[in-house]
């Protein structure tokens, strides 16, 4: 997230066009290649749609944002019978400015909630674009520079607000940990990016998500040891480790006992 605020709050981004497109399930382009120079910020305008670029899919609909680098492959596809409808705002970086920030290159989703005001200035600067003149071009570039700024306060808001809803989060951690959740689970679960749910949770819990998920492990682990005969391999799985052999490891790793010798001491 902090590469995603540098580049648009500090990379010199230059305003090219916006540009609408409309897509159908039964038009669905099955493959297009982003422009060569410029990236593209999509912006959902009404119905739902799937971008799969480099392998991962990504479901665009109201409340997301998705920024695609250049020259990318990509599909589009439409849900059922509805018409996808979205808007491309179309910037550009110098190649020595790109090098400074890569992720300009790179494909990501940023969610932004209900941003009702957000929505509002891309309608305006649609509108802008097409008056001719230098004035309205000069107008469209400062509406892309408010675009970008609303972008980044919807977007912290929109974590902000997980992050006060933490409590859920740590409810699903403690219910699904038994299935073998990890991080990236409990991440698209609450629609976050998984780095973010890394930053936000350490922040309020002073501990990584992963290093949550793992003492919940040993803790019902260790249970169970003390109070059932079941074996070792069924611990394992009824905690959420597929591999018997690798769940005795990381329990060694965080007792400083193997599960035997800790049963045996202190069960």
């Amino acid at each position: 997230m902090e590469q995603i605020k540098e580049l648009y709050t500090a990379a010199p981004l230059s305003f090219v066009d916006i540009i609408t497109q409309k897509v159908t399930y039964t038009n669905s382009v099955r493959t297009i290649f982003t422009n060569e120079k410029l990236s593209g910020l999509v912006f959902p305008l009404r119905g739902k749609a799937q971008f799969s670029i480099d392998g991962l899919t990504y479901e665009i609909e109201q409340g997301s944002i998705l920024h695609v680098g250049p020259n990318m492959e990509m599909k589009r596809t439409a849900e059922n019978d509805e018409v996808f409808e979205y808007a491309v705002i179309h910037f550009e970086l110098s190649s020595e400015s790109a090098n400074r920030f890569p992720i300009f290159r790179e494909h990501f989703m940023l969610r932004i909630g209900d941003s009702m005001k957000l929505n509002n200035r891309v309608q305006q600067l649609m509108q802008n674009f097409l008056i001719p003149g230098g004035l309205a071009f000069l107008q469209s570039k400062r509406l892309f520079l408010t675009i970008l700024a609303e972008m980044i306060v919807a977007s912290e808001k929109t974590d902000l607000e997980k992050a006060e809803n933490m409590d859920v989060i740590i409810q699903y951690m403690h219910q699904f940990f038994p299935k073998g959740i990890t991080v990236l689970h409990v991440a698209k679960h609450f629609q976050i990016d998984r780095r973010r749910l890394s930053s936000l949770f350490e922040r309020q819990m002073g501990v990584s998500p992963n290093m949550y998920l793992t003492d919940l492990r040993i803790q019902k682990a260790k249970l169970l040891l003390r109070t059932s005969n079941l074996s070792i391999a069924h611990i394992a799985e009824s905690i959420g480790y597929r591999d018997h052999f690798y769940f005795s490891r990381v329990f060694k790793k965080e007792t400083g006992l193997s599960p035997t010798l800790y049963r045996r001491h202190l069960g």
